[in-house]
């Protein structure tokens, strides 16, 4: 039996450039690995959420239990991570860190390829998400 899914879709946007440096240091790398399979290109791919139901399907996501990243890097924060898939069937994961001023309608993305290039994305582009609830 397959687990429900949730659907959303966000427009790319450039980000401040620091997922860079977070999803390119070795234990980001080695929590990616072994909670999601993901050896994740250095760098998300950004979406900002629109009102309406695009944002209440990623505030129910957001309400689920992710799976707990732990930092013991004090020059980063600890974070959830929500398995999901995009487009082509490419494996990916959110990333949502643990920050108080967090965008409540910004989605960050790793997966093992550069997703722009891969989905042939632009800024603006709208990209849906789906990711399966209840699913290790």
């Amino acid at each position: 039996m397959n687990a429900p899914s949730i659907v959303f879709r966000g427009r790319v946007a450039t980000g401040k450039g620091v997922a860079v440096g977070f999803t390119s240091a070795d234990w980001a790398r080695r929590a990616f690995k072994e909670l999601v399979g993901i050896d994740p290109h250095p760098g998300t791919l950004n979406l900002i959420v629109s009102d309406g139901p695009d944002l209440e399907a990623w505030r129910r996501l957001r309400a689920t239990p992710g799976l707990r990243m732990s930092n013991p890097d004090p020059n980063w924060c600890d974070g959830l991570l929500y398995p999901v898939s995009l487009p082509g069937g490419i494996k990916a994961a959110i990333v949502v860190p643990e920050v108080g001023d967090y965008d409540p309608r910004q989605v960050e993305i790793i997966a093992p390829v550069r997703l722009r290039e891969a989905l042939g994305l632009a800024e603006g582009d709208l990209v849906e998400v789906t990711a399966a609830v209840g699913a290790s």
